[in-house]
């Protein structure tokens, strides 16, 4: 197992990085974040992480925090705690003699044996300090979240009347890898063995390239220590051959969740507040179950509540019961977001909970925005637990959460990681009648069917039985609008500002027509106050303004706006880097589905547009 001192932030364990994704650290080292199996917590309880409703969603008994290094003398029972990691790929070369050497998972980074080759370059034996191998350039990965290294010796060899036996193994073959010639494409990549063969790499990445020399997936999970499954075996033909570092390798999935403040009725705020406070110290010290009545009585007196009901929000609590609504492994997204928009659209909360929003009816703002929101909530406090659920290769592909799991671990352990990040925002709540008329309109409808069709095709779309909502398309695209807008005026940084639509994409059960535009931060920008100012009366209808006016015209107009289809797997109309793309930690789309038509209308049409009374 790979423990090197390597520093990486926690929160990277989620995204962009986490189990099975290849990490590049300095000195030309690549390492691949283990299984859950290996990650070790001497002691567990500083780590939990509590969100019940998320735990429901997904289905484990516990979420934890990553583990950080700690020195002794400051944590002596969680020191020197590191997060494992498996040397992949496992093909090297020499950067100076080309010599290639296949090392193991758990090798520290190997050096160039100093093969003397007849003719190039060669590496002097008698150098004190070998040159580090750097790892391979090529590895492939399987569309069933399997990857592996290139097959070097077996693409080398077919075709060519030899046969590999390595020097290890009494054979003749020994491998290295050149670069040169004319091309600086792949055809001027070659491997090259000391056995006469000789062959470019050039056509490797076309589709059916290895399946032409007779090479299957193997199933191999080398971040769970398997060099191939021979339990389930794969044998899926359809792997690719990449770079080690595409975009493609690795796309993670996580689930998020934003505290909902729950028996504001039933329990009074002060409970909540000693709830909060004293819940893990009380839970962990629970004898055969039982909690320490006498602490509780203690609790209650100096804080003037009544010590049964105290007592009863504490059980609550430990059961998992405190009003939270049915949650389940199998529900949907749209039907677990319901519960944070039906808080989000009142006052909700306290200072003295991880949750705290004011609604203000849109009346309380000015007219000049009335007629398109029917409330704005200002939440000062929120928190966000993010949990990193699985991974897919080659393409983002769509799975239970169930199956998503089963990648992580080979054990029976039930957790995941996760962090909790404290934050702010601004919650609009659309005018439900303006929205679904504007919806209905004839020239609206007409103006999607592009964006339609492009959804039906892609990953998004692909499974759904329904057509995609002209009221998800203008939401998802004022939020973006906005949050360029507001990075201007509140100090945040782009990239530091996200979006939470509760909005369908494709039915109406739920009739829910809102955004949350907020930070969430594991850093002190999380909570700066900046946002909230910003939503307040005399700010908020400016912003709002303002977004809209700098979406009417885009510099790469009329191109973009004439668009009939353009961006990621072309689900996007009106919509470019220009004018309403965002970082990707912003999006929750991955910057698809968006087009400023529907904001601002076209320059044949401005009616097409919402907001479009806004430009005259």
């Amino acid at each position: 197992m790979a423990y090197s001192n390597k520093p990486m932030r926690r929160s990277a364990l989620i995204g962009p990085w986490g189990v099975g994704a290849i990490v590049p650290f300095p000195n030309d080292e690549s390492l691949m974040i283990a299984g859950l199996d290996m990650w070790r917590y001497n002691d567990a309880i500083p780590f939990i992480i509590k969100d019940e409703r998320l735990q429901r969603r997904l289905g484990v008994q516990e979420l934890r925090w990553p583990p950080d290094f700690r020195e002794k003398n400051a944590d002596p029972q969680n020191c020197f705690l590191k997060i494992p990691a498996v040397r992949f790929p496992t093909w090297h070369y020499c950067p100076f003699c080309g010599t290639m050497q296949k090392t193991t998972l758990y090798q520290q980074q190997p050096e160039c044996d100093c093969y003397q080759w007849p003719n190039g370059r060669k590496c002097n034996p008698s150098f004190r300090h070998k040159r580090k191998l750097i790892p391979e350039r090529f590895i492939v990965i399987c569309p069933d979240g399997h990857i592996d290294d290139f097959p070097v010796a077996e693409w080398l060899h077919h075709g060519s009347g030899h046969t590999y036996v390595p020097i290890e193994n009494g054979g003749k073959c020994k491998i290295r890898r050149s670069t040169g010639g004319a091309s600086a494409s792949l055809s001027g990549v070659f491997y090259e063995c000391a056995c006469g063969a000789k062959k470019s790499i050039a056509g490797a990445t076309m589709p059916g390239a290895l399946a032409k020399i007779g090479y299957k997936c193997k199933g191999a999970k080398p971040w769970l220590g398997m060099d191939a499954d021979q339990d389930h075996p794969c044998g899926n033909a359809e792997i690719r051959v990449v770079l080690r570092g595409a975009t493609n390798v690795w796309f993670a999935d996580t689930r998020s969740s934003i505290y909902i403040p729950t028996d504001d009725e039933q329990t009074a705020k002060k409970i909540i507040a000693i709830l909060d406070e004293f819940f893990e110290i009380l839970n962990s010290s629970r004898v055969d179950g039982e909690w320490n009545r006498g602490f509780i009585n203690i609790l209650a007196e100096r804080n003037h509540v009544d010590p049964d009901e105290l007592y009863n929000a504490f059980a609550r609590r430990a059961e998992g019961l405190e009003g939270l609504p049915d949650v389940t492994e199998d529900m949907t997204e749209d039907a677990y977001r319901l519960a944070e928009y039906n808080v989000l659209i009142k006052s909700s909360g306290s200072d003295a909970q991880p949750f705290h929003s004011q609604n203000y009816p849109i009346a309380f703002y000015d007219p000049s925005i009335s007629k398109y929101f029917k409330s704005i909530s200002l939440v000062h406090k929120l928190q966000e637990t993010r949990a990193f659920v699985g991974f897919s290769r080659a393409e983002p592909k769509e799975l239970p959460i169930s199956e998503r799991k089963k990648m992580l671990r080979i054990g029976n352990d039930n957790w995941l990681p996760a962090i909790r990040v404290q934050g702010e925002g601004i919650f609009f709540e659309f005018n439900k009648s303006e929205v679904e008329n504007w919806a209905k309109q004839p020239a609206v409808v007409e103006r999607l069917k592009n964006l339609q069709t492009a959804y039906k095709k892609s990953r998004f779309g692909a499974n759904s039985s329904g057509n995609l909502r002209p009221e998800f398309v203008l939401i998802h695209t004022f939020a973006h609008l906005l949050i360029n807008q507001l990075s201007f005026e509140c100090g945040y940084g782009s990239s530091s500002i996200r979006e939470r639509i509760y909005c369908e994409k494709t039915d109406n059960e739920y009739g829910m027509y809102g955004v949350l535009i907020y930070t969430a931060s594991g850093d002190s920008e999380g909570s700066l106050g900046g946002l909230v100012r910003q939503g307040t009366k005399g700010h908020i209808e400016d912003t709002v303004r303002d977004a809209i006016r700098n979406a009417a015209w885009c510099s790469s107009d009329p191109v973009c706006i004439q668009s009939l289809g353009q961006g990621p797997e072309s689900c996007n109309l009106a919509a470019c880097h220009n004018c309403a793309l965002l970082p990707e930690t912003c999006c929750e789309c991955g910057n698809r589905l968006l087009d400023r038509g529907t904001v601002v209308g076209t320059l044949d049409d401005k009616s097409i547009g919402f907001f479009a009374e806004i430009l005259e």
